[in-house]
C-alpha cells in the first residue's frame, strides 16, 4: 500500500513497478484508447516516457474467430519491448478462450475491460455491462487466471449507474480472484466526462481490494487511478487522494504526449515550438511507416493533427488546413510553411490566455470523436442518431 490517504506519498511516478513477474519502468501508463492507440501514437507516447501502453480494446468474439482486422490491431513495433492488450467479451468462457489466444501472441500483460461505457459494447453484454453481475465479474477473472500466467488485470468503473455504485464489491472480487492489477476509472458508466472524477470512490475501491486480499493472506493487486489526468497537478491529486500505485492517462495524452514527461519529472512541461514540431513530424513519419502513403492514412492522421494544433499564435487557420489534408506530404508542407511564421523558442500554451485555457481539465479533445463513433461519453443529450435509433 503506497500511501496512507493523508497526503503522504511513498513513491514517485518515475519509480519502477512490479506487476506479477513484469517490471515496468515507471508508474505512468497510457490507456487503451479506442480508435487512437495504434502503433504510431503508442511510439510517440513511449518516447515521451509512458511506462506501459496497450493495444486498444479487442473483442473476444473477433479474436476467437480470428478476424483479420482484429489481428492486424495486435501488431507491435520492434521498439515496443513491453506491450499490453485489452479484451472484453459477452461471457467468462468467451473471454478466457480469447485470453489463451492472446497469451500465445506474446503480450507482456493482459487486461479485461469491465468499464467501457459504449452502448454498442454494453448492449452486447460486454464492457461495463459486466459490472451489473457480481458473480460474472468473479468468474471472468477466475477463468482468465486459469488461461494465462501473464500479469492479468481488469479495468473498471465505479458502477453502472450512480445509484448502483459497487466498486468495493467489484475490487474485492477482483483481488480474491488473483488478478495482479486493477485500474479504476472514477465515474460510473452513465456519467459523462463533464462529471468530475470521483477520487473518493476510487480510494474506497483500492482500500477494499487491499483489505480483501490481506484478509485471505494474498498479495494485494497493483492499483491504478484513471480519469481527468491532464497534467502533473491532476496526476498528483489522483495519487494523493486515492493512494493508487500508478496513474493511467487517457484523453490527456491526445495532442499532448508531453504529459508523460511532465508527470514523470513532476513539473510543468511546456514544449517550445521547435520541440512541438519535431514530435508532430515524427508522428507523421511513424504514421506513414505503419499505414503507408495513402489517402486513408492521411484521413486517419487528421484527428491527431487537430489535437496537436493548439497553443500557438494563429493556430486556428492551421487547423482548417490540416482538417482537409489528403496526403501526409501535404500535412508536412503545411506545417513547414507554418513554422516559418513562429519563432522556434515560442512556448506552447503560454502566448495567450485563451489558448492556455484549452489545456485545462474541461478541455475534451475526444468528445466529438466519441459522439460520432458511440464510444461512450454518457447518456445526456443524445440525439436519436447518436442513440443508434
Amino acid at each position: 500500500m503506497n500511501q496512507n490517504f493523508t497526503g503522504q506519498r511513498f513513491h514517485r511516478f518515475s519509480d519502477p513497478l512490479s506487476i506479477n513477474n513484469l517490471t515496468v519502468k515507471n508508474r505512468v501508463f497510457l490507456a487503451p484508447l479506442a480508435g487512437v492507440s495504434d502503433i504510431p501514437f503508442r511510439r510517440i507516447c513511449q518516447e515521451q516516457g509512458a511506462g506501459l501502453t496497450y493495444v486498444e480494446m479487442l473483442s473476444s468474439t473477433a479474436i476467437r474467430y480470428k478476424n483479420k482486422r482484429t489481428f492486424e490491431m495486435m501488431s507491435r513495433h520492434a521498439s515496443e519491448a513491453v506491450l499490453g492488450v485489452q479484451v472484453t467479451g459477452p461471457n467468462a468462457e468467451d473471454v478466457a478462450t480469447a485470453i489463451e489466444i492472446l497469451d500465445a501472441q506474446g503480450f507482456e500483460t493482459i487486461d479485461i475491460n469491465m468499464g467501457c461505457p459504449v452502448k454498442k459494447v454494453t448492449g452486447a453484454g460486454c464492457g461495463s455491462a459486466i459490472l451489473k453481475d457480481p458473480q460474472r465479474i468473479q468468474k471472468t477473472i477466475e477463468m482468465a487466471r486459469a488461461a494465462t500466467q501473464r500479469p492479468l488485470s481488469a479495468k473498471i468503473r465505479l458502477g453502472f449507474t450512480r445509484d448502483a455504485v459497487n466498486v468495493t464489491d467489484t475490487t474485492s472480487r477482483i483481488a480474491l480472484s488473483a488478478a495482479d492489477m486493477v485500474t479504476i476509472h472514477g465515474r460510473t458508466r452513465s456519467e459523462s466526462y463533464s462529471t468530475p472524477v470521483d477520487c473518493a470512490g476510487i480510494r474506497k475501491g483500492i482500500q477494499s481490494a487491499i483489505s480483501a486480499a490481506l484478509a485471505e493472506e494474498k498479495a494485494p493487486p497493483v492499483t491504478v487511478g484513471n480519469g481527468d489526468i491532464f497534467d502533473i497537478a491532476s496526476a498528483l491529486r489522483m495519487s494523493v487522494e486515492t493512494g493508487c500505485d500508478a496513474v493511467m492517462v487517457s484523453r490527456g495524452a491526445l495532442g499532448n504526449p508531453w504529459i508523460f514527461r511532465e508527470i514523470l519529472e513532476e513539473k510543468t512541461c511546456t514544449p517550445s515550438f521547435a520541440e512541438w514540431l519535431d514530435v508532430v513530424m515524427n508522428h507523421i513519419a511513424y504514421h506513414q511507416e505503419h499505414y503507408g502513403n495513402t489517402h486513408t492514412a492521411a484521413v486517419l492522421m487528421r484527428k491527431h493533427l487537430l489535437w496537436y494544433a493548439k497553443g500557438f499564435p494563429a493556430i486556428k487557420g492551421l487547423r482548417e488546413y490540416l482538417n482537409r489534408i489528403d496526403s501526409l506530404e501535404s500535412a508536412c508542407e503545411i506545417l513547414t510553411q507554418y513554422a516559418k511564421t513562429i519563432p522556434a523558442d515560442t512556448p506552447r500554451f503560454v502566448w495567450a490566455e485563451n489558448e492556455a485555457a484549452s489545456k485545462n481539465h474541461s478541455y475534451d479533445p475526444k468528445y466529438e470523436m466519441d459522439r460520432q463513433l458511440d464510444r461512450g461519453v454518457g447518456d445526456e443529450g443524445l440525439t436519436p442518431l447518436e442513440e443508434g435509433i
